[in-house]
């Protein structure tokens, strides 16, 4: 074991959260003092603007984020802005008739969009999972709970399979349902995301997955031990691509691959979460499975993945070859903890080297030295590198630019090198 090697890393970690990702998002320069809440966009320059809906994804993450940091850190600074986030989901988001939560809203509260696509009600249960592990408020846990009791009663259409979007009052909607406004009669709909999703196809819940992790340790309900062990027998069983060794980003209703476009990034991030639940659930079968699996996944990774200058490609598609040009800030730090875990998995070299690169990578380019956190986008070839638009825009806060990505890698970072370096210690907090 690489103890040195380990140790810098979990120093660099720690001063990513501090001294990077979080000042930028505990300022108040960020808080709407008029209306209450976030401001819906802060541009590149730090304009800041109410002209992007505010969105349930931004506020759920925002809180697991903040909560989570102050289980790691400790820092009351960020329970005070994890209260400050929670009263902003709870006044705004919350839906008191139906339960769940509004996908989009005004800077005023005015509601845009009620329908509960799990994509982003995972979110809320994530959210106030973490902020009742953080604080111990109880309101916090009741409305995580009622939420995955949607999610299981109504939602929930097989093993694993959920249906993408809800309505208000919990029955199927059509589309993805990732959020913003509903168009008016007369306006044109939103564009189509970068994946089209066939009807009945869905993307593995994995953020739904996320957040009962959250659940299941703040509370440790049976039924949602029950459903990550679901997830996980998913994993191995349908969404593990044994042709191309990855795992399907778009799956058909009968479990089968939907197009050629890969998304490396949840390749990575799925990698790990995978292997968490496995070990979570706990039974030793399913936890070998995984690892062959997860093992196999990342090594694909490894070796097709990252580009000359050692990045993750952000995606691609299998059959061509072909590779996005532009990084995306929350691929490139789901690659971290991926790398991470492949050498705690396999205890090669070649994994930690990868980590390591992609650390310096991100410390390069991404780091924005000028206003805190990290840019969206980026292009590095051989002119050099700057910044793009891209995924989330070139905006430093909107409707998906978060602390969600960065600071989750920070903490299983952290985790990760603990357990490595003292692996007789129990860790002190769990991501």
């Amino acid at each position: 074991m690489n103890n040195e090697r380990l140790t810098k890393l979990a120093a660099w970690a720690h001063t990513q959260a501090v001294d990077v990702i979080f000042p930028f998002w505990t300022s108040d320069y960020i808080v709407d003092k008029e209306n209450g809440g976030f401001f819906g966009r802060v541009t590149l320059e730090m304009e800041r603007l109410n002209d992007e809906p505010r969105g349930l994804t931004l506020t759920g993450r925002m809180l697991y984020a903040f909560s989570t940091a102050y289980r790691f850190l400790k820092n009351p600074l960020y329970l005070e802005k994890a209260e400050y986030t929670y009263n902003e989901l709870m006044h705004r988001f919350y839906d008191p008739e139906f339960g769940g939560a509004y996908t989009t809203v005004t800077e005023t509260g005015e509601v845009l969009n009620d329908n509960k696509p799990n994509y982003c009600e995972a979110f809320l249960i994530m959210g106030c999972s973490a902020y009742y592990r953080a604080s111990g408020c109880e309101e916090a846990l009741r409305v995580a709970r009622e939420c995955a009791a949607h999610m299981e009663n109504e939602a929930k259409w097989g093993p694993s399979r959920y249906y993408n979007n809800m309505t208000r009052d919990w029955k199927k909607a059509e589309g993805m349902g990732f959020g913003g406004k509903k168009p008016k009669d007369g306006e044109e709909a939103p564009k189509r995301p970068a994946f089209f999703f066939p009807e009945g196809s869905v993307m593995f819940p994995h953020h739904l997955c996320q957040a009962y992790v959250q659940l299941y340790r703040a509370a440790g309900d049976e039924n949602i031990l029950q459903a990550l062990r679901e997830m996980a027998e998913y994993v191995v069983s349908d969404l593990y691509d044994e042709t191309y060794h990855c795992f399907k980003t778009i799956v058909g209703p009968d479990g089968e691959r939907v197009g050629t476009r890969q998304s490396f990034g949840h390749d990575c991030e799925i990698s790990y979460l995978a292997m968490k639940v496995a070990d979570i659930v706990g039974d030793e079968t399913l936890k070998a499975n995984m690892k062959r699996v997860v093992t196999s996944v990342l090594e694909r990774v490894l070796e097709a993945d990252f580009d000359p200058w050692h990045s993750l490609y952000n995606g691609g598609d299998l059959v061509s070859g072909e590779r996005e040009k532009s990084h995306i800030w929350w691929a490139q730090a789901e690659a971290v903890t991926a790398m991470l875990l492949g050498y705690q998995l396999t205890g090669e070299d070649r994994f930690l080297d990868a980590c390591e690169k992609q650390v310096d990578f991100l410390d390069k380019y991404f780091v924005n030295r000028e206003h805190g956190d990290w840019y969206n986008n980026i292009v590095v070839d051989e002119d050099g590198w700057k910044v793009v638009d891209g995924m989330h825009g070139f905006d430093k806060l909107n409707g998906g630019k978060c602390p969600f990505h960065n600071s989750q890698m920070c903490f299983e970072i952290m985790e990760r090198t603990q357990k490595m370096l003292c692996p007789e210690a129990k860790p002190e907090v769990l991501t």
